[in-house]
């Protein structure tokens, strides 16, 4: 009889076993690294993009705003920007201005604005505004109410809320301007809002750092136009974008 053979069981040995566990610790551990620097990335560019979208915007509603302001009307008043917004502007004929005789009406050249249902009766025109006072003091030379508008030809007749009307003085371009309100633009609790006659505090960007932001308005000169600088500094997650950007508005009172 031949003697039986055994045949050896095949397996892993405990060292093989070991070494596996720990080639596969190492490659979880880079594997996992790999995701969250990668995720990371993705998380911080995503901020950057979307504080650079924010600010954008912002910025870019902010230019159109104080490109229309009527000039001289820009002031600071603590953390708001406020101005007065143009409606429409034009050309007049003649305005009353002693010594001539008062008038509760004038003549302008006819423009496009009146007679699309924008004008409501809450207008008021002004003519040739030199500082902030002659625009937000309701100044009775610089400043009146607008009741009415009618054409008659190339030329409209604004009739205005107070009798016996004298204006100031001539502006040297003979340009009259028709206002309705205010816009300010405002930092409060990290965020830049927007208030107008229409709306209140409406959100334009967020995440900005009010300690940080300011505005700053350089008066018109006889050598240069007013400027409007803006210092914006946005912060999210670790994030930090800073924008400073300089506004130019006409001084063509």
């Amino acid at each position: 009889m031949k003697p039986l053979m055994t045949k050896k069981s095949a397996g892993f040995t405990l060292i093989e076993m070991i070494t596996v566990i720990v080639i596969l610790g190492v490659l979880a551990a880079a594997t996992t690294s790999f995701i969250k620097f990668a995720t990371q990335i993705y998380t911080e560019t995503t901020a950057r993009d979307q504080l650079v979208s924010s600010a954008r915007f912002a910025i870019e509603r902010l230019n159109r705003d104080v490109r229309n302001a009527l000039p001289n009307s820009l002031m600071i008043t603590g953390s708001c920007l406020s101005f007065t917004p143009i409606l429409e502007s034009t050309i007049y004929v003649d305005i009353p201005v002693e010594p001539e005789e008062a008038s509760s009406t004038i003549e302008v050249i006819a423009f496009d604005g009146s007679f699309d249902g924008s004008f409501d009766g809450s207008w008021s025109a002004v003519v040739y505004p030199l500082n902030t006072d002659d625009v937000y003091e309701a100044s009775e030379n610089k400043v009146h109410g607008v009741s009415s508008m009618s054409l008659t030809g190339d030329v409209r007749v604004i009739t205005l809320d107070d009798t016996d009307v004298h204006f100031d003085e001539d502006s040297p371009t003979q340009r009259l301007y028709f206002i309705n309100g205010t816009i300010d633009y405002c930092l409060q609790d990290n965020q830049l809002l927007r208030t107008d006659s229409l709306n209140s505090n409406v959100l334009m960007a967020e995440d900005i750092s009010t300690i940080n932001s300011s505005f700053e308005v350089q008066e018109a000169t006889l050598l240069r136009n007013a400027m409007v600088q803006i210092h914006f500094q946005f912060e999210k997650n670790s994030e930090t974008v800073t924008f400073t950007n300089e506004i130019q508005v006409l001084n063509v009172p």
